[in-house]
């Protein structure tokens, strides 16, 4: 199975499809993408458009992320700027679980609702919605994280790292000097970690039962 397909290079699906020619008769492969053309240009015939999610179910799942809560009605007033970001991101799960996280981290008012509904980085034009929500996470970010988010722009785009090696990277480059802080520069390392894996900046898969991390230069 192929997942969340994004490459429109016919020159690289003839690549990657080439080892598939060899399979047993009657072989399937199940690719899930958006990118529709691209399948019609590959000769794909057999297209099983996926339903999106009810309206219901996605501004509950928003709640969840944004709230911890089920739904908005502990939060009447914040429910109109919750679906307008909903709209804004089309109701795509992973686009809403980064405004849905950063929200988290803020106070429950309204303003700040409004604040993220009406960014001007949402005007950026028709756009992937995932990208233009993590945007928006990264606009968000201190100095001190957006320095250590772009040292990791330094590996490939997607790279399986030790997260107590990358914090000793972080450490040997001099990130986490903070002369204002009492914490020691490993626990300092570490919650700086967790706040750019909370945001989906980094993402983090544990392999059989070792600490390997795989994250991923959005």
């Amino acid at each position: 199975m192929l997942d969340d397909v994004w490459s429109e290079s016919y020159e690289d699906w003839m690549t990657l499809v080439s080892p598939f020619h060899t399979c047993a008769p009657q072989s399937k492969i199940i690719m899930t993408t958006r990118k529709v053309q691209l399948l019609k240009t590959l000769g794909c015939d057999h297209l099983n458009h996926m339903q999106t999610l009810s309206h219901d179910y996605v501004v509950s799942l928003f709640a969840q992320h944004a709230l911890g809560a089920m739904n908005f009605d502990s939060h009447p007033l914040l429910r109109p700027h919750g679906e307008g970001i909903v709209k804004k991101c089309d109701g795509l799960p992973l686009a809403l679980r980064v405004p849905g996280r950063l929200l988290r981290t803020k106070t429950k008012e309204e303003e700040e609702w409004k604040e993220l509904l009406n960014s001007d980085i949402w005007r950026l034009g028709k756009r992937d919605e995932i990208i233009l929500a993590l945007r928006l996470s990264y606009h968000d970010l201190s100095a001190s994280l957006k320095q250590l988010f772009a040292y990791c722009s330094l590996f490939p785009y997607v790279y399986m790292c030790d997260k107590d090696d990358l914090i000793l990277l972080w450490m040997a480059k001099g990130f986490l000097n903070q002369s204002s802080s009492n914490k020691s520069m490993d626990r300092l390392g570490l919650e700086y970690f967790e706040e750019l894996l909370s945001r989906s900046f980094l993402q983090n898969m544990r392999l059989m039962k070792n600490q390997c991390l795989w994250y991923m230069i959005c």
